[in-house]
């Protein structure tokens, strides 16, 4: 029960945005995507472990919301989106089935679910039907959407010869403002991670929604 509870939020969202793909891809490319984004939450646990511990032997480390501060944007966020944005440069960028603009939506979102979905088991076995209730409305979205940016930038990039650095630092900042609400745990934090997550919806569907309206001449073969 709580194994399905902390999968099932994750591929719902993953279906929502494949199924508002016109032109729909292979799901086994899809799933192969969503496996790597499961991968990639060893290496980031190992590098955030690192950094926290490098962070702690320093002369002076910051604490209070300071510390929030650097934890949620250079280390959580700046690590995650970071290793995630890479496994999209390596194995979708240059790939023939990255073939049309909504298409990096659908990728980047299925590398960061499967990573939210590995998280979100941890979370949940460890803290119960609770946790995966509010997780279904917060985390994990929130990965959905950080993928939203993350692919509409690459799109961008690659369908439009804009810069490529924004698929890689503007994910990594929302996904730092995010942490920074949830990790301060305070009523008045909780309110701000609420209207966060709404700005957010926003931010990404106004992103991501020319995607969907470029024509086939767009598509390469």
């Amino acid at each position: 029960m709580l194994l399905l509870a902390a999968i099932i939020p994750a591929l719902l969202f993953l279906a929502v945005i494949y199924r508002a793909d016109r032109q729909r891809e292979k799901p086994q490319f899809v799933f192969l995507l969503y496996f790597v984004g499961m991968l990639i939450v060893l290496p980031a646990a190992f590098a955030e472990k690192y950094l926290l511990d490098l962070y702690s032997q320093t002369s002076e480390p910051q604490t209070g919301f300071l510390a929030t501060l650097i934890t949620a944007f250079f280390i959580a966020g700046a690590v995650e989106e970071s290793l995630k944005a890479i496994a999209f440069r390596r194995l979708v960028y240059p790939k023939s089935f990255f073939n049309e603009p909504y298409d990096g939506v659908v990728y980047a979102v299925a590398i960061g679910l499967g990573f939210a979905t590995i998280e979100n088991i941890m979370y949940v076995l460890s803290s119960g039907l609770a946790t995966a209730f509010v997780r279904a409305f917060t985390a994990v979205p929130a990965h959905a959407l950080f993928g939203i940016v993350m692919g509409t930038y690459f799109s961008r990039a690659k369908f439009e010869e804009a810069p490529i650095w924004p698929a890689f630092v503007v994910p990594a900042l929302l996904h730092g403002l995010y942490d920074t609400f949830a990790m301060a745990e305070s009523y008045f934090a909780n309110i701000l991670l609420i209207l966060y997550l709404m700005w957010l919806v926003r931010f990404a569907y106004m992103r991501s929604y020319p995607l969907l309206q470029w024509k086939i001449p767009y598509r390469i073969s």
